[in-house]
């Protein structure tokens, strides 16, 4: 193992007994555990699955997956298992072309690499639900590395996304200013004992991610993404029900 992995290991291992009872965003799915790398056959099956060798640009990831891990521990919901990720390449556009997913973001988003043309080794968002793709990383080492330095600072991770962007946020934004045209307030005046018996009101299971995309099958349910975790966390101050969201399931890689 190169003194780089050597020195990840210590960094995770350090991550996880930072937070033994996996409360950090996505720690609860991965649990921060490793899976073993690629074997040299596993390795044949991959690149039959992806239907060639991996690129130039895509050295890093390759590294990774074949001397390091395959998956588990990593940006946000975890990294995908590289065997099974390889059997769900993408064109989610022409100007990206095939990309591999690499992890859930929640919300049905994904972070994927470009396995062909000049985007390759790149690591893009992909916002299935929203059809819209962002430039995110040019590598996968940046990637993992910007995933680590947010973590060990303990700042939230790139959201990618706006405000209001989200189908959770709608709906959540949607129900509260319905709140306050009940109680004839202006909008966002809601606050205080109103604003607490109105998420008091949210029970359990109350809210449903509905998956997209060809990553979940229909009728799935997904977390929740950085920005809309973060609103929750804000709201739970005022009294939402920390199991408000319906726990989602992992993406079809991951299964």
């Amino acid at each position: 193992m190169s003194e780089l992995h050597t020195r990840l290991r210590e960094i995770l291992a350090a991550l996880s007994a930072s937070d033994p009872r996996c409360k950090r965003f996505g720690a609860a799915q991965h649990r921060y555990e490793l899976l073993p790398p690629l074997t040299d056959i596993e390795l044949t099956h991959f690149e039959e699955r992806v239907g060639a060798a991996l690129p130039s640009g895509c050295e890093d990831y390759l590294d990774y997956v074949t001397r390091f891990s395959a998956g588990g521990v990593g940006p946000y919901y975890g990294l995908l298992p590289a065997q099974r990720a390889a059997a769900y390449v993408q064109a989610p556009s022409r100007s990206l072309g095939r990309t591999l997913p690499l992890a859930h973001l929640g919300c049905g988003y994904f972070a994927v690499m470009p396995i062909e043309g000049p985007a390759a080794g790149q690591i893009w968002f992909d916002f299935v639900p929203l059809g819209t793709q962002q430039l995110f990383k040019p590598s996968f080492t940046a990637f993992v590395l910007d995933w680590i330095d947010r973590l060990a600072n303990n700042q939230w991770l790139d959201a990618g996304v706006q405000p209001g962007q989200c189908a959770l946020q709608a709906a959540l934004t949607g129900y509260l200013h319905m709140q306050e045209e009940s109680l004839g307030l202006a909008s966002g005046a809601l606050a205080g004992t109103q604003l607490r018996d109105a998420l008091a009101d949210l029970g359990p299971g109350a809210i449903k991610i509905a998956a997209e995309g060809p990553l979940f099958n229909d009728g799935d349910t997904v977390d929740p993404c950085i920005l809309c975790a973060r609103m929750l966390a804000n709201l739970g101050e005022d009294g939402l029900s920390a199991e408000v969201v319906v726990p989602g399931v992992p993406p079809l890689p991951a299964r």
